[in-house]
Parts: structure tokens; sequence; C-alpha cells
């Protein structure tokens, strides 16, 4: 992975993504998806267009299960996210860029999901 450890995503506790996914996903819950497709809209995904971010949402909850009841490991969560972010996304200029490109996003994106209060974000006013 090759990431500081002073890395932004290591203020993101395991203990409190691990909370936020068990209140999700416990009996009654909405589940993860919803909360992750209101953080993918966060980040700008919209604009991408294809995958919508319901449909990614779906596939990153798949990467929140796994690190919250198997490997526990924050950090590898956010390379899985950074590497569907990238795998998902427009190609620029014909190629891929680095998954390392992708940091920043994906550590938004799980900061955001953490910290959901379950409204889909407001656009920034304009000013022109």
């Amino acid at each position: 992975m090759g990431r500081s450890l002073l890395s932004p995503v290591n203020s993101l506790s395991f203990t409190r993504l691990r909370q936020r996914y068990t209140d999700d996903t416990t009996l009654g819950g909405a589940g993860a998806a919803p909360a992750l497709a209101r953080a993918l809209e966060f980040i700008g995904w919209r604009a991408v267009r294809e995958p919508t971010p319901e449909e990614l949402a779906g596939h990153l909850a798949l990467l929140l299960d796994h690190c919250v009841h198997e490997h526990r490991d924050v950090m590898a969560l956010t390379e899985g996210v950074a590497m569907a972010l990238r795998d998902t996304g427009p190609l620029l200029d014909g190629g891929l860029p680095p998954v390392a490109a992708y940091y920043p996003a994906a550590e938004s994106l799980l900061r955001r999901y953490v910290a959901d209060d379950g409204l889909a974000p407001q656009a920034a006013p304009s000013f022109l």
C-alpha cells in the first residue's frame, strides 16, 4: 500500500467505522449502501454517471463488510475503495491513473460515511 502512518484516514477509527456499519445493518437498518451512495454523491461521483452512486455503493458495502467482519484494517479498506473508484471511474487520456491518486477521494468518502446524517448533500451555492 505504501501510505504514510500520518495519513488522514488514520483519524478514522475502526471502532467508529464498525459501529456505523453495525447500526446500518442491524435488524430494521437501511443497510450501508444508502449512506455510501450519499458519500459518493458528496465526493462528486454523480458526475461520473456510470456506475451511479447507488450501483457503486452496493460494491463498496461488500468491501466495508469484509473490513468489519474479517481483516479489520481501515487502510486496506481505503485501498479497496480507491481501487474501486479508479476501476469504475472515467478513463483519463485513455489510461488509468495510479490507485494512489484516488486515496484522497476514498478517505473523504469513508469519513463522510461515518459522519452521514441521512441527508443528501446540498449543492454548493453559485456565485455567478
